[in-house]
């Protein structure tokens, strides 16, 4: 947990650097851009809490036969898999996000009124149903290719692109980070709600609906991979 904090420390550390040369980033402000950033932290949380046993999947239940004695249980293999541990280290995410949110709404003076308390659960939840369905879809390829390291891992990289406002990357990027790999729904445009004025608004409350949809290609990817596994035999 200390480790996750230096990690994150860090970061913010570098976000302050870069914005120690420059006053604003296309138009979006430090405090804007900490609020995103902060945000993005509190589906990572969620995420991360329940994840960890996506990442050693193949190695662990494919190769070494695990997952054999999952499917002898009445219970929901995915269930099974992301509950049988659980990483601390998302409580520390989802503490620092809150702290950095409430730190630049208010040197941002937002009143986000009981409507914007309200759809705060929603929003982080349905951007962690994202990043669910991104690393769960990624995961199950492991029915398909016995590899011990897997997709994820750089993957996993590719989301602190999403912790800025997607406007300042090329067409291209944000063509991939929308609709590729949805990163850009984790954090920038459902804190646009908050940072992004009125034109933002609609987009933001996509979240949702992009979060179901991305949860529901994953588990579908998941549920064909599970008929199609084999018993290693041993």
């Amino acid at each position: 947990m200390t480790a996750n904090l230096v990690s994150l420390g860090v970061q913010l550390l570098v976000l302050s650097a870069v914005f120690s040369k420059v006053e604003s980033l296309r138009g979006w402000s430090y405090d804007q851009v900490l609020f995103i950033y902060g945000f993005s932290l509190l589906p990572l949380g969620l995420f991360n809490l329940v994840s960890v046993n996506l990442y050693g999947f193949s190695e662990q239940y494919i190769i070494e036969g695990d997952f054999d004695r999952i499917l002898l249980r009445p219970v929901n293999p995915l269930a099974q898999i992301l509950c049988s541990s659980f990483g601390t280290g998302g409580i520390n995410e989802l503490i620092l996000g809150g702290a950095v949110m409430a730190y630049a709404g208010s040197r941002l003076g937002l009143d986000i009124g009981a409507a914007g308390f309200a759809l705060l659960p929603l929003l982080a939840v349905s951007a962690a149903l994202v990043y669910t369905g991104v690393f769960l879809g990624l995961t199950a390829l492991s029915f398909w290719m016995e590899d011990r390291l897997g997709l994820a891992p750089p993957v996993y990289n590719v989301i602190r692109f999403s912790r800025y406002p997607v406007t300042i990357f090329s067409p291209l990027v944000r063509l991939l980070l929308t609709f590729v790999l949805p990163f850009a729904w984790v954090a920038f445009y459902p804190a646009a709600w908050y940072v992004g004025g009125e034109q933002w608004e609609r987009v933001a409350l996509l979240t949702p609906a992009v979060g179901g949809l991305t949860f529901g290609i994953g588990y579908l990817t998941w549920t064909r991979g599970v008929r199609r596994y084999t018993s290693t035999g041993s």
